[in-house]
């Protein structure tokens, strides 16, 4: 009985151990990790009528450059916390919805700093870290 009760703590522990690394590491990446924020159509366009500032990224999410491209973001953000990134899916919009709500001529994907509800800078396509890290930082 007293082999029993050992064997079963010592499985217990090396359990307890196991569960403590992985509530650890879950507890890590939600710690770190940062995503953008998808918005709907409505909160975008609130968001304009309101003159929010904001980073936008606008894209068709069924796109290779775009999928690529949120990948980007998403590092972006994770480094990045103080500055969020609000994404707008245009699958399924007409191909002029941008240009009716913003008022500039697009291409997708893009990226745009918009200041008090209007865009101050716009940058056509995808971009790679670094260089969408300096568009942000030059712009903002």
């Amino acid at each position: 009985m007293k082999d029993f009760i050992k064997k079963f703590a010592r499985e217990i522990s090396v359990f307890g151990l196991v569960l403590v690394v992985f509530l650890g590491l879950f507890i890590y990446r939600q710690a770190t990790y940062a995503t953008y924020t998808t918005l709907s159509s409505t909160k975008f366009e609130q968001k304009i009528e309101n003159k929010d500032s904001f980073i936008l990224v606008a894209g068709d999410s069924s796109d290779s450059a775009m999928k690529s491209f949120q990948e980007v973001m998403t590092t972006y953000q994770t480094k990045n916390r103080k500055n969020k990134i609000y994404y707008v899916d245009t699958k399924g919009k007409s191909s002029n919805y941008l240009t009716k709500k913003l008022n500039v001529n697009v291409s997708t994907p893009c990226t745009f700093i918009i200041k008090k509800g209007k865009v101050t800078a716009k940058y056509p396509g995808a971009l790679q870290y670094y260089y969408f890290k300096d568009f942000i930082n030059a712009n903002l």
